[in-house]
């Protein structure tokens, strides 16, 4: 296992190559990201914050994932790109298996998924209860907003997947039969195991969406102000 684990906590922009074939060139990036084996090359981006959300979410995110992948993969955590609810996007998974947007949840409790239908279980002797957001739907939502976003980019025919991470063993999740792909504590080798029997990612459209995921995070900030204001809140 390949892991680049560069300094966080400051302004910088560093990258580290973990391949021999490719080179990710980037300057003056001020979003947080990271990246785990990758054949193109792994980064870490960071920026002074204090802690929120947002980097609570991409460290509870690489420490489920890390284990799970050799360095045919990528991951970039908080990417920075300017579609609709991109502070619900922790991170991208770029490998053979094509990528995977992954936006996390660290419920407590027992929680059961029916399509992209949520439940929560109220506790013993008590019904299920319809939450009333669906992490499912959200997943979705950005992964068709990230599918435009890389066509607009000129990164086509990306196979790309949005998928829901609970990475705390405290979310206790009960799939049955889900639409979109879940990722918990319990069933990430499996779910590791079943992306990657599949090759649908070609290696040189995989680097260019990662270069190209790395330069929007350099592009002039155009997220809207109730955007801004609901990454600071989540």
């Amino acid at each position: 296992m390949a892991l680049s684990m560069l300094a966080t906590g400051v302004l910088a922009s560093e990258v580290t190559l973990i391949g021999t074939d490719a080179t990710v060139l980037t300057t003056g990036l001020m979003a947080s990201a990271a990246a785990i084996g990758l054949g193109v090359g792994a980064a870490w981006l960071a920026r002074a914050t204090s802690p929120n959300r947002m980097h609570s979410a991409t460290v509870k995110l690489e420490r489920l994932l890390a284990p799970l992948f050799d360095d045919s993969y990528t991951l970039v955590l908080s990417p920075r790109l300017p579609i609709r609810d991109a502070a619900r996007l922790d991170g991208l998974l770029v490998g053979p298996a094509g990528v995977r947007a992954l936006t996390v949840r660290d419920w407590e409790g027992r929680y059961r998924v029916r399509g992209r239908s949520w439940e929560f279980h109220a506790g013993r002797g008590r019904d299920w209860i319809p939450c009333r957001t669906s992490p499912s739907h959200e997943a979705a939502s950005l992964g068709e907003g990230i599918e435009r976003w890389a066509a607009q980019a000129g990164v086509r025919h990306v196979p790309l997947r949005g998928t829901v991470a609970f990475p705390l063993s405290r979310s206790r999740i009960v799939l049955e039969e889900p639409e979109d792909e879940i990722v918990t504590a319990a069933n990430g080798p499996w779910w590791a195991s079943t992306i990657g029997r599949a090759r649908r990612l070609d290696a040189g459209i995989g680097a260019s969406f990662v270069r190209a995921v790395l330069d929007a995070a350099d592009a002039p900030a155009t997220t809207s102000t109730t955007t801004a204001t609901a990454r600071r809140s989540a």
